[in-house]
């Protein structure tokens, strides 16, 4: 048979090695038959080695593992019960999550397995069911029920790894995932009017702080493919002769790079900056350009920086309920496709049609088309941003 009990105590007469006797139920000295081991190791061709501090238990565990290799044959899989549990969620997950380790939403799927971590723990995935996961789901109190769905695919996408790896389930033994139903709502968004009224009462509150923060907010109310972590990338550098703005490693995308042709305003707004606060090619475009207590001289903006000075400048003109994103680009897309039609304003959004649809709230050349009518619509009276008549005194 496969497997046996033995123990490394030896006679404390002879200092001959005690063997197992299993009409006896133990291990005990050939020679002197008083002389009983304490504590055993259960082996199984495979590496399996298993301390134990009781016979009985040795021999369960024993019997346990002949007759799981004679029940899945093939399928018996020696790391399913090694002491260290190489096939438990907790040391799986590690392997799995260094696949990962270059992806752009690195950080999210860590959060959400590492989360699954402290309620799986060392349980071996093969022994994980549909149940269990979906009861882990439904534990996670205080989530909406898109978040709940996103824990779902993270984890789905983790037992597909361990099934393509070979040797810890097998396609009968994938759990059923739980349906998780959601639709997500429409965001509050604005008109131009009003937009433009925010972004002029940034300009008025920041301008003389940091005109930065200003051009920042105005790009993104002007160009729909620009998310609010794009311009935290954006370097020095970023502009080329030809008014093209290049962002690498934009959101979302890891080692791909963005490009956005920007109007006339914001160029000549962008060097006039340039001109004013020189800096090294590779140095961050939107930074600080005086330190305090919290940040640097020409330290990067915070993630929310931006979203501070929006949300401070619609107290001020008692605007509620519009965050940044959906007061910028989403307002502009809607604006944009009932001037120009959805199909234009879907293009030059970089969003897929289903997110647009979500965002857009209406029934490539294409997109500097759209730019210049954005630019013509909302600043009809044709005042250059960088003109002194639009500073504040």
């Amino acid at each position: 048979m496969d497997g046996g009990i033995y123990t490394r105590q030896k006679c404390s007469k002879c200092g001959k090695n005690l063997q197992h006797v299993e009409r006896r139920r133990g291990c005990f000295c050939p020679d002197h038959p008083d002389q009983r081991a304490t504590s055993f190791i259960v082996k199984v061709p495979g590496g399996i080695y298993q301390r134990h501090q009781s016979y009985e238990k040795a021999a369960q565990s024993l019997n346990y593992l002949r007759h799981e290799k004679g029940v899945r044959k093939d399928l018996f899989n020696p790391d399913d019960y090694r002491s260290n549990k190489p096939n438990s969620y907790l040391a799986l997950k590690d392997k799995y999550l260094a696949r990962k380790k270059d992806r752009a939403s690195y950080n999210k799927i860590k959060r959400y397995i590492d989360r699954a971590g402290d309620y799986f723990v060392y349980t071996n995935i093969r022994e994980i069911t549909g149940a269990d996961i979906e009861d882990y789901l439904y534990s996670i109190l205080g989530i909406s029920e898109k978040t709940r769905f996103n824990h779902m695919t993270q984890l789905r996408d983790f037992w597909k790894w361990c099934l393509k790896r070979g040797n810890i389930i097998t396609l009968a033994e994938m759990p059923t995932f739980p349906e998780i139903d959601y639709e997500l709502g429409y965001r509050k968004i604005t008109d131009w009017e009003t937009q433009e009224k925010v972004i002029d009462k940034v300009k008025e509150l920041s301008y003389h702080i940091n005109p930065r923060i200003w051009l920042g907010i105005d790009m993104l109310a002007t160009y729909t493919a620009l998310r609010p972590d794009d311009l935290r990338r954006v370097k020095e550098n970023s502009l080329d002769a030809n008014g093209f703005l290049v962002i690498h490693n934009p959101t979302k995308l890891k080692n791909k790079f963005k490009t956005i042709r920007l109007h006339e305003d914001h160029i000549s707004e962008w060097k006039a900056l340039q001109s004013k606060y020189p800096a090294l090619p590779e140095m961050p475009f939107f930074r600080h350009i005086k330190g305090n207590g919290a940040v640097k001289p020409n330290g990067l903006f915070g993630k929310d920086y931006f979203y501070r000075w929006w949300r401070k400048a619609c107290e001020e003109i008692g605007l509620k309920d519009v965050p940044l994103y959906p007061g910028t680009k989403h307002t502009t897309a809607t604006e944009t496709a009932k001037m120009l039609g959805s199909d234009k304003a879907r293009n030059a959004s970089g969003l897929t049609n289903k997110a647009f649809d979500r965002y857009c709230q209406v029934e490539n050349d294409g997109t500097l088309e759209v730019v210049t009518a954005i630019r013509k619509r909302k600043k009809a009276d044709v005042i250059k941003l960088g003109s002194k008549k639009r500073r504040p005194e």
